[in-house]
């Protein structure tokens, strides 16, 4: 039997920002932009592949702003632990979407429940809803512009 672990509030790690990573396609975008879930043993490889499986079957619903994508899919055994990670792309790739292409920018969100995630969801919406947030996250690229997002994120804490 598999222990989950608690996921209390889930926190951003400065590890789960990627700044400029590469990626020729949107398939690749959402697998480089899960890696440090899948490293950290919160999800799964399996979790990558629902997720990809989720665009091609329901179409580029990820993206969800211009720009902007937010990879996901149903809770599963594939979610160890409640989390999520943030690349910003070196190149922008398609995915579909006519009116929000190219896409720059890739959160993963995965969750053990349908509800887990409800308080992550909320600080990356807050985060994101703010356009110099945005622009501050495009422009990053140094660790220690990534360690600022996550405090932020976080709500300071890191």
């Amino acid at each position: 039997m598999e222990v989950k672990i608690m996921d209390t509030d889930p926190k951003l790690s400065v590890d789960e920002v990627q700044l400029k990573a590469h990626a020729s396609n949107w398939e690749e975008a959402i697998q480089v932009a899960a890696k440090p879930l899948v490293d950290g043993k919160k999800i799964t490889n399996d979790y990558v592949t629902a997720m990809i499986d989720s665009v091609k079957k329901l179409g580029p619903y990820i993206v969800i702003a211009p720009g902007l994508a937010l990879g996901h899919a149903r809770p599963s055994e594939a979610v160890h632990q409640t989390g999520f990670a943030i690349a910003t792309l070196a190149e922008p790739v398609k995915f579909g979407n006519k009116d929000n292409d190219p896409v720059d920018l890739v959160v993963i969100l995965a969750s053990t429940s349908d509800t887990a995630h409800l308080s992550l969801l909320q600080k990356i919406v807050m985060f994101l809803n703010d356009s110099q947030n945005l622009e501050t996250l495009r422009r990053a690229k140094t660790r220690e512009d990534a360690k600022h997002i996550a405090e932020q994120i976080n709500g300071g804490d890191q």
